[in-house]
């Protein structure tokens, strides 16, 4: 004999067999589904610039998307102050393709990339070759080798050569670019031609182009910052079209850039996520 539950006091329905209660929660469960199994989580790598650490220039926009309830990895990267280049630009993808797994690793659904300076360049540079990225935001962009092949010419050559008489994995001083300026930077050939090649996968304006599908892609940059005078149509106006796309500038130099705008990229992301297909999203 069915088991049957109480009258509900004071309803005047008596008592009901258990599966007529089944049915009821069964009906309800369709046409009401709990939010929580329906839950889209994001994800956000983000990856810092050249000479710098993750908890430095970066480290507010980090706690910001923490704060909203977004799951972050922020691994450090070849190009770090303390790893000094120990690996090329190819390898750091997949770097940042294990971040990725990490997240994924965590309940994301979703995983967008957030990046600073060279840490943007290589998001680009992921995105372009590997599919599943949600959105990009590029944070004052930079390293353009294709921009300063001349200044390089003399340690491009010097990189070829060693790679061409077998001292590829050779460490050596090479010239590199930062902020407009130059310093000696000390790595193997092989790595260095990987990041200055003018016609690698570090160039931004080529590489762009080749992110398919379209992603939505949040380019900020600082007015105070040297390279805001390239503006959108260096790199951005050649990313293919997405609506959600937007180029912002604000009043930052290159290294306030991150701090500046946490806020709005983090805004920028919720509203992603609330869009069809990432409505429901985990977040405050």
């Amino acid at each position: 004999m069915p088991q049957a539950f109480p009258a509900c006091p004071g309803s005047g329905i008596g008592p009901r067999p258990i599966h007529s209660f089944c049915l009821l929660l069964l009906l309800l469960c369709v046409y009401f589904p709990l939010s929580a199994s329906a839950a889209e989580l994001l994800g956000v790598v983000a990856l810092h610039d050249k000479n710098d650490t993750p908890d430095r220039h970066l480290a507010e926009t980090i706690r910001t998307l923490r704060n909203v309830g977004f799951v972050v990895e922020a691994p450090e990267m070849p190009w770090s102050r303390k790893r000094s280049f120990d690996a090329s630009y190819q390898q750091a993808l997949v770097e940042i393709g294990l971040a990725v797994g990490e997240l994924r690793s965590k309940g994301a659904t979703r995983v967008a990339l957030v990046g600073h300076g060279l840490g943007a360049n290589a998001a680009i540079g992921y995105a372009a070759t590997r599919p599943g990225v949600f959105a990009l935001v590029a944070l004052a962009p930079s390293h353009d080798p294709e921009r300063f092949s001349d200044v390089l010419v003399a340690d491009l050559r010097k990189a070829q050569h060693m790679i061409l008489s077998g001292r590829g994995g050779q460490r050596s001083a090479f010239m590199d670019v930062r902020h407009g300026k130059d310093y000696d930077l000390s790595t193997t050939a092989e790595i260095y031609l990987s990041y200055s090649d003018p016609e690698g996968l570090a160039v931004m304006p080529r590489t762009v182009q080749g992110i398919r599908p379209a992603v939505p892609l949040l380019w900020v940059v600082g007015t105070n910052d040297s390279l805001s005078r390239l503006g959108r149509s260096y790199v951005y106006s050649k990313a293919p079209d997405h609506p959600k796309s937007r180029y912002e500038e604000i009043l930052a130099d290159h290294e306030g850039t991150p701090a500046h705008s946490a806020r709005f990229v983090a805004e920028w992301l919720k509203e992603l996520m609330l869009e069809p297909g990432g409505k429901q999203a985990v977040g405050k």
